[in-house]
């Protein structure tokens, strides 16, 4: 068995997320996910046998991108999310709100780096837009301050691993 290049284990806490689209949640970004990959195989079904063939022709879905940020205190980065996903529909009727599509999607970079902080893969994702913002819950009961973090979810066509 041959030694592989590296020992190391890759960490969580090694990341850098470029979106211009929102800096503010860029800035204060907590975690965000590597989204998986999965694909729908297609089964064709033989007579002589038992059992379809299955072989991994089908479509393939990509799981959406969730970012987790800290909410700054006047909610700019929250509101930056919100206000995109409200450009990205009228669902409440409003006219002139819809910018078309070249506002609405937005290129992503993350950065995947090693221990020393140096880059080792770059993951692209193309056309990202916004599809979901968790909410906020306030409390007068809470004792000890505690800042609040928001989830973001981002639907995209695809992402390329460099």
């Amino acid at each position: 068995m041959s030694q592989p290049p590296t020992n190391n284990y890759l960490a969580t806490n090694f990341f850098k997320l470029e979106f211009p689209e929102i800096p503010n949640v860029e800035y204060f970004a907590q975690s965000v996910n590597l989204p998986s990959l999965t694909i729908s195989p297609l089964e064709l079904p033989v007579a002589q046998l038992g059992v379809p063939i299955r072989t991994p022709v089908g479509r393939y879905f990509y799981e959406n991108m969730s970012i987790s940020f800290l909410v700054d205190e006047k909610m700019e980065n929250w509101l930056e999310v919100y206000n995109w996903m409200r450009t990205c529909s009228t669902a409440e009727g409003v006219p002139g709100e819809w910018n078309g599509h070249d506002n609405i999607f937005k290129d992503a970079t993350l950065q995947i780096m090693d221990g020393s902080y140096n880059d080792i893969r770059k993951v692209v994702f193309k056309d990202m837009y916004p599809v979901g913002i968790s909410g906020i819950q306030f409390s007068s009961v809470v004792v000890d301050t505690e800042p609040v973090i928001a989830t973001a979810t981002f639907s995209y066509t695809s992402y390329s691993i460099e």
